[in-house]
Order: C-alpha cells, then structure tokens, then sequence
C-alpha cells in the first residue's frame, strides 16, 4: 500500500496545538469541525498559547483512549484497501505525479481532512459518517497533495483549487468510484482550469 495509517497521542495534540491558531478562522466561517467539550473554554479562557498548551494537555490525558484509535485506524486501513489501486491508476491515467509514501494521521478531532506537503494528511475519524466518508476525504487530500504545485503555478486562490479537485471527482473515472461526492459549495469551477492540471 502506499498509504500508510497511523496515529500517537503527541501527534493529536499537536493537531489540537495547530487548531488554535485556526480556531476563529473555523468559527468565522462556520466551518464544520470537531473538538473536544473542553477546547472552547480552554481557547477562551487561556492568557496565551502558552497556558493553552499546558491546559490542554492535562485535559487530553483525562479523555484520551489508545483502543479508540487503534481502532479508528484499522477502520480507515481496510477501507481504504478495496479502492487504493483504481484510485491511484485513475490519477497516473490523468499524468499525475505520485510518490512512493503517504501517511495518514487518524484522528477524532479537527475538520474531516487536512494535507501537508509533501505527503502527509490528516483524516478524522469521530463518527459513522465520517467512516462512511473516509475513503473520499482521503482521496480529496491525496488529490490536493499531487496537484498542489501545478495549481501553485497558476497562481490559484484556495476556492479555485478547490474546484480544481472537485474536477477530479466528476470530470474523471474518479466518478464512479466515488459516485456520490457532492461538489463544494465555496470552490469555484473552471473547467478551462481544472483540465490544464488533469489533462
């Protein structure tokens, strides 16, 4: 496989660490996330991030579970499994660049997926849809990852590359893998665009 599935205690909170800064971002712009009960309390009372960090790792200890995400990452892992082959002969067919290694970093917090260059994404696990899901959050951050310095080339805003991927989906065999993916609703789409990145 070339996904691999992971996930640590450190790794989470760090997660939750680096939501901080996003925090009002995601408010602001109702953003669909999860967090522990305690983090809105914590970001609002906390004098600096500082304080933030030492209260948020006492209260993670107190609800964190290893089982829950050993669990969570068998899920993902068996899932992702039955589609990894077709989806990645699906991007090679469009001359997408693709690397050996990706990590996936299950967690049970934050929005349903994030990427960091050059392979590793984020995926959370905390729900049924969000199991129901996971197979095309991956797929949506691994497009990102693969495209991301094409789209940087052109110079594309974060709605536009957004509609660059959701292009993936429904322009391309990716269709009828994933034949329920909805398109989002902040992207822009450009066909002109997206077919200079998958053609």
């Amino acid at each position: 496989m070339r996904l691999s599935f992971l996930s640590s205690k450190t790794r989470e909170i760090q997660r939750l660490l680096n939501i901080h800064s996003e925090y009002q971002w995601f408010l602001d712009n109702d953003f669909p996330i999860v967090l522990p009960k305690f983090y809105k309390k914590l970001y609002q009372e906390s004098k600096n991030k500082n304080e933030f960090k030492t209260e948020l790792e006492k209260e993670f200890n107190k609800i964190y579970k290893e089982e829950d995400y050993k669990e969570k990452v068998k899920t993902a892992k068996s899932n992702w499994e039955k589609i990894e082959d077709k989806f990645f002969s699906i991007l090679k067919k469009h001359n997408q660049k693709i690397k050996d290694k990706y990590l996936c970093y299950v967690s049970l917090y934050g929005p349903e997926g994030q990427f960091k260059y050059p392979n590793i994404i984020d995926l959370r696990i905390s729900n049924e849809l969000d199991i129901k899901q996971a197979n095309e959050t991956i797929a949506h951050e691994l497009i990102h990852l693969i495209v991301l310095r094409k789209t940087e080339k052109l110079n594309l805003n974060y709605k536009q590359t957004e509609g660059v991927v959701d292009s993936f989906f429904k322009e391309t065999d990716l269709k009828d893998l994933f034949p329920d993916y909805k398109l989002q609703s902040m992207a822009e789409h450009d066909n002109k665009i997206s077919e200079k990145i998958y053609n």
